[in-house]
């Protein structure tokens, strides 16, 4: 009866075979007995050339069939509004053989490549801009075109250039040239306007306080004005500043809001054909001459100015635009 398990019978089996074959040595021919019983390209027996699928031929491919080469994708036709630059345009047209004026100008330009154009712009002289640039405006604003836009443009900016360069040219040459600069009359630099302004500001003084003693003001009013109002209390500051007689007049009686009484003089308002309100008036009894002054709300020194350049004895040439021949009752008399 066995008294051992059976696994450690087994393993005392397998250790006696081994030291039985350490003992007796290797078996007659070798390993290379062994291995002589299998073909030497056996798969197995190819271990040396690690993974050797990869010597295996495949078959080859299939030649591609031969096909046609696509057809070459269509140009798009441009939009009506381009016309491609080429440089290798015809020269353009000499200056001798461009109309001038009328209809062949403006066929001329019409029909004008945009190219062409922009070769001529330099070199063409101011004369031609000019006649050049109300055309192609016409034509751009009737066709709206971009084309036609570019060709205004060409030539307006190069116009434009010009004046620039020509403004900086004068600016210098006034600099530069002692008979232009003439700062009593037409000074250049800052402080010399402000010198200029307070020196006009004493000769409008001078000539003001020469004539309040033959000039007074006539404001034309009419009821329910809001501006009338405005300009009256304007021009009634300015009277008592510079002395003048001021008087506003109306068709009717009213009273102003400051409590100033308005005559009526309708004799006046109906001569001078008043429709907008208020309206000033210069007038200087003595000589019966009355002119008009301006329409609306007039600022200080508008009414100054004004003043100087309308009156005879400054201007005798001036703008008479009211004389009437009113009479000495009907006219308004300055205050004693």
């Amino acid at each position: 009866m066995l008294t051992q398990p059976p696994s450690r019978l087994v393993r005392r089996a397998l250790l006696s075979a081994l030291c039985g074959a350490l003992v007796l040595g290797p078996l007659p021919g070798g390993p290379g007995a062994a291995r002589a019983a299998w073909p030497p390209d056996w798969n197995y027996l190819q271990h040396d050339r690690g993974w050797y699928f990869y010597n295996e031929e495949w078959p080859p491919h299939p030649a591609p069939h031969p096909t046609e080469p696509p057809d070459a994708p269509e140009t798009p036709e441009p939009p009506p509004w381009i016309e491609p630059l080429h440089p290798e345009d015809a020269a353009p047209t000499p200056m001798a053989d461009i109309p001038t004026e009328g209809p062949a100008l403006e066929q001329w330009l019409a029909e004008l490549p945009d190219t062409q154009l922009a070769r001529l712009v330099p070199e063409a002289p101011a004369s031609a801009l000019r006649a050049w640039i109300p055309v192609l405006m016409d034509q751009a604003l009737t066709t709206l075109d971009r084309v036609r836009v570019r060709k205004y443009l060409l030539v307006q900016q190069e116009s434009m250039r010009r004046s620039e360069t020509f403004s900086r040219i004068w600016q210098e040459v006034i600099w530069t040239d002692a008979g232009f600069d003439r700062p009593d009359a037409l000074p250049l630099g800052d402080l010399a306007h402000s010198v200029y302004d307070q020196e006009r500001a004493a000769r409008e003084r001078q000539g003001l306080a020469a004539l309040r003693d033959s000039v007074s003001l006539l404001l034309v009013v009419q009821p329910t004005c809001r501006t009338c109002e405005v300009a009256w209390m304007i021009l009634k500051d300015w009277g008592a500043q510079y002395q003048f007689t001021v008087r506003p007049i109306a068709a009717s009686l009213l009273t102003l809001a400051d409590g100033t009484a308005v005559l009526p003089y309708p004799q006046i308002v109906d001569a001078l054909q008043v429709t907008e309100f208020p309206s000033l008036y210069l007038i200087q009894p003595r000589s019966r001459y009355l002119t008009r002054l301006g329409t609306g709300i007039l600022t200080e020194q508008d009414l100054a100015t004004r003043i100087l350049r309308l009156i005879p004895e400054a201007n005798p040439e001036g703008a008479l635009t009211h004389v009437t021949t009113l009479s000495t009752a009907d006219t308004p008399q300055p205050n004693p």
